[in-house]
């Protein structure tokens, strides 16, 4: 009976050899979006009031409109956020 099975494919035990890729390390500093204006889309909106700190409020600087951004990592009493 030689030859019989000698054609086959080497199906091995089913579980797949290659090493998963490491998971990337968090990142060293804060993540940060760029506020764009919900009328015009612009991203030249400068901050004009920050008295609240989760809360900012911009100036579109193309066409006037002024809004709200509000940050959504804060946690009250954080070292840098000056109210401790």
């Amino acid at each position: 009976m030689t030859g019989f099975l000698d054609n086959l494919p080497d199906l091995g035990d089913g579980r797949d050899r290659r090493r998963r890729p490491k998971p990337k390390p968090p990142p060293d500093g804060v993540l940060w979006v760029r506020v764009r204006c919900p009328s015009c889309d612009s991203a030249d909106c400068p901050v004009y009031n920050t008295n609240s700190i989760p809360t900012r409020y911009h100036r579109c600087s193309a066409c006037g409109r002024t809004f709200k951004s509000i940050e959504a990592n804060y946690r009250k009493g954080d070292p840098d956020d000056g109210t401790v």
